[in-house]
């Protein structure tokens, strides 16, 4: 797989396949363009990965194709697949598109292997930073703006990340308000990254027995939050 944006170690689990047209375009007429996105989710059933294969789209160019993904490229892997050539004979056409169909449900199945393996790697790294208090933390700091700064797909995979590390601060360190920061990450805007900042504040002053600090970073998180409650 030839990846444009993207990469096998990273996937979005949101693909734009595309291929150059020469000849007949069986999509559209003219268009030197096939493109289909296949959308993988990491909300699994058991050990299975849904996956929406969207019907092909013919597109006038590449440059067509690039200002539809423009808005959102980022939320986008992107692959370009072999040239597509349709045969002049109607018998060998067909037996090409079947096998061009072929390649491309290998190359759906390449594709959600990658992603099963970005989730295991994924969990395996955070499972590996949970010993002490110090890296949990940090791991919820970096988690914490990768869930703000995302959206779509991207966001649910990290909403999953973030599940995982609140069930370990459940487990060993229920001193922690951990549901509290948890809304917070909810919050919109500038409010929510204040919010979400106090929070990681408060539970490193806790960490470290500042506990004065910790009750005046309570006192600032209650009152934004109570302000923001009446709006």
């Amino acid at each position: 797989m030839n990846f444009e944006r993207g990469s096998k170690p990273n996937p979005t689990g949101n693909l734009i396949a595309y291929c150059h047209v020469f000849g007949e375009n069986p999509i559209a007429p003219g268009g030197k363009i096939i493109a289909s996105n296949v959308v993988v989710s990491f909300l699994k059933i058991g050990d299975n990965y849904p996956v929406v294969t969207f019907p092909p789209v013919g597109l006038s160019s590449k440059e067509e194709l690039m200002k539809v993904l423009s808005d959102n490229i980022n939320l986008y892997d992107v692959v370009q697949l072999p040239d597509f050539q349709m045969p002049e004979n109607k018998e060998q056409g067909n037996q090409y598109i079947q096998e061009r169909m072929e390649q491309f449900n290998a190359m759906v199945m390449r594709y959600v292997e990658f992603c099963k393996a970005k989730e295991k790697n994924m969990a395996a790294h955070v499972d590996s930073k949970l010993d002490g208090l110090n890296e949990p933390l940090e791991a919820l700091a970096n988690l914490s703006i990768e869930f703000r700064s995302s959206s779509g797909i991207a966001r649910e995979a990290t909403r999953l990340k973030v599940d995982r590390i609140v069930d370990y601060f459940h487990s060993h360190h229920p001193q922690l308000d951990i549901d509290n920061f948890k809304k917070a990450l909810s919050y919109p805007g500038k409010v929510g990254d204040e919010l979400v900042s106090l929070y990681i504040q408060k539970f490193n002053a806790i960490q470290v027995e500042k506990y004065e600090d910790a009750s005046d970073l309570r006192r600032r998180i209650l009152a934004i939050e109570s302000t923001s409650n009446q709006i």
